[in-house]
């Protein structure tokens, strides 16, 4: 069944928990030459799995924020951007071409910079100009760096007094994490493993994500993406209210399509009754045209440790997935292809 797995792309899932751990380590305050007193806003640069870890974060943290942080994924800065922006450029292989370009502009604004790599022109930028550097492992896909990334960003704007999570909030994180590697690694195939059978109730199926509040939008949006890179499957997704005003009419669809779709409900347990009810009523109008459903469950006490409980989840699904398939969930040819041909131009 693995044979698959020719880059042993499964360990990365399994290291997860030791990434957190790693920066925890390497984090060092002293590294950090900013001045705290004139930052009135964030902005996070970055695409594909190096701009998620902005988006999670901006969303499962909104409340303990102080400060507005914005994600922008492309070429280009805000006009409010200046010297009162902190600016954080993630970048996992340093050469992602939009956030140079971006992070570039930022510096012609005198925005105070910070960079999250491994290497790369990004890398090389940072010491010319004498930004403060984040480093961290190469030689991952970047879509499997989000621990070093999203921990990088937590512990830079905790250290600003931007953000507070405790470090015993981060250890019990990586404490659950470890239990979710345990939960979902399968080594004999004997014992019942919640992701496998998840993959396997969505093989041929096109998987459609609904987040059950706005802060597992984000998360909504990493399974998304993980079942395109990973698993080599079209997936859409969308979050609760705010497709109760615009897809829910989608629904009313008449067509043989509809076979063709799986909604799963990322949920946990807490939820407001007025969206409790909501969730009902979606799941009345989907259920009606025959669509499966599947509901997952958020493991954790906060709502940090809900998100990242789901963010594994996610990624162990769609990794079985991609076995299931019969594809190796590390390549990525078709982004391959599209750089290929973007660089003949330079």
């Amino acid at each position: 069944m693995y044979s698959f797995d020719k880059n042993n792309f499964v360990n990365y899932l399994k290291q997860f928990p030791n990434q957190i751990i790693k920066v925890l380590e390497s984090f060092n305050q002293k590294k950090i030459k900013l001045d705290k007193s004139r930052i009135e806003n964030i902005i996070c640069l970055g695409m594909g799995g190096s701009a998620i870890a902005g988006d999670i974060f901006k969303e499962a943290l909104f409340d303990k924020l102080n400060l507005p942080l914005y994600v922008i994924r492309g070429y280009q800065i805000p006009q409010y951007c200046n010297e009162k922006t902190l600016v954080i450029a993630c970048s996992y292989s340093g050469n992602t071409e939009e956030t140079l370009s971006a992070v570039n502009k930022a510096n012609d604004k005198n925005a105070q910079i910070v960079v999250i790599t491994s290497g790369g022109e990004l890398k090389n930028l940072a010491k010319v100009n004498k930004w403060t550097e984040l480093n961290i492992p190469g030689k991952l896909p970047p879509r499997q760096a989000f621990g070093y990334l999203f921990f990088s960003i937590l512990l830079l704007l905790n250290h600003l007094k931007i953000c507070k999570v405790t470090v015993n909030e981060i250890k019990s994180i990586i404490r659950l994490s470890k239990k979710i590697v345990q939960w979902n690694f399968d080594k004999s195939s004997a014992d019942r493993i919640l992701s496998k059978e998840l993959a396997k109730q969505i093989q041929n199926k096109i998987p459609i994500i609904y987040a059950t509040t706005p802060y597992f939008g984000s998360v909504a949006m990493r399974w998304k993406t993980q079942f395109q890179e990973n698993s080599k499957s079209m997936a859409f997704y969308n979050t609760i209210p705010e497709m109760n005003h615009n897809e829910i009419v989608g629904w009313e669809m008449e067509h043989d399509a509809l076979n063709q779709f799986i909604v799963i409900f990322l949920q946990c347990e807490d939820m407001p009754p007025r969206i409790a009810t909501r969730i009902e009523l979606t799941k009345n109008i989907i259920k009606a045209k025959g669509v499966d459903i599947a509901e997952i469950y958020a493991e954790g006490k906060t709502r940090l440790e809900k998100a990242i409980s789901l963010v594994l989840l996610g990624d162990w699904i769609s990794y079985y997935l991609a076995i299931f398939y019969k594809k190796n969930p590390e390549s990525i040819l078709n982004i391959d292809y599209l750089k290929s041909e973007l660089n003949k131009l330079d």
